[in-house]
């Protein structure tokens, strides 16, 4: 595999092909899919790895888009602050967080929500602001089609101030601090590799190289993760 795979998903944004990035960070991340042809295995992607450790995601979330269209630029950030600042305050106690980040998601605060980059909004005249609404998978929500009943009607409670609007965009899956799973994709990968070498008999090992390469995640199903490490295992006489 020549990239490293970013974001698990449930064809997060309408994309269909592997996005970057490694475990380094201890924060939340985004996880998306790849889809391959496989009809067998909707999630299955033909670089990954077979053997790995498969969990429940931590979170569901889902973009939103805070954007104006005002003319005047300091109008226009004006009126996208107060959005997003009414959002906060309507995510508190909603069971509902809301987080930013373009790889590790961090919370949006009033402390903070300020400092959030002004992107180009698709026309002229037009900026917005991505955020994620972020939901916990857990016993009442299990599917994304849940979480985005949720976040859909909580966006409809943010009002909006002048010519400011909230779009949204695809629901995907989050992990809390991938590396912490790292000993557990490693003992899953040694269990695996043992009981193949005792196939051959007691007169054979096993030699597995590449542990120390970097984890990756990918979506197993709606809502878990496969996290995995690129290795190759060679059994041999001892």
């Amino acid at each position: 595999m020549n990239i490293q795979k970013l974001l698990i998903g449930l064809s997060v944004f309408g994309l269909t092909i592997p996005f970057g990035a490694h475990a380094q960070d201890s924060g939340a991340v985004i996880v998306t899919a790849q889809r391959s042809d496989r009809s067998s295995y909707e999630y299955y992607d033909d670089d990954q790895s077979a053997i790995g450790l498969t969990r429940t995601a931590d979170y569901f979330v889902k973009p939103m888009f805070v954007s104006s269209d005002s003319r005047d630029i300091n109008e226009r950030k004006q009126e996208l602050h107060a959005m997003l600042r009414a959002a906060i305050e309507r995510s508190r106690g909603s069971g509902i967080s809301l987080v930013a980040g373009s790889y590790s998601l961090r919370p949006v605060t009033i402390e903070n929500y300020e400092e959030l980059p002004l992107a180009y909004g698709g026309r002229p005249d037009t900026n917005r602001v991505q955020i994620y609404a972020r939901i916990p998978v857990d016993s009442s929500v299990q599917r994304a089609s849940d979480a985005d009943k949720l976040i859909e009607a909580f966006a409809k409670t943010i009002p909006a101030t002048g010519r400011s609007f909230i779009e949204t965009g695809t629901t995907a899956l989050a992990i809390d601090n991938p590396d912490q799973y790292r000993f557990a994709v490693v003992k899953e990968v040694a269990a695996e590799a043992k009981r193949y070498a005792g196939l051959f008999g007691s007169d054979y090992g096993v030699e597995i190289n590449g542990l120390d390469s970097e984890l990756y995640w990918q979506q197993a199903s709606e809502n878990e993760v496969f996290l995995y490490i690129e290795h190759s295992f060679k059994i041999a006489p001892k």
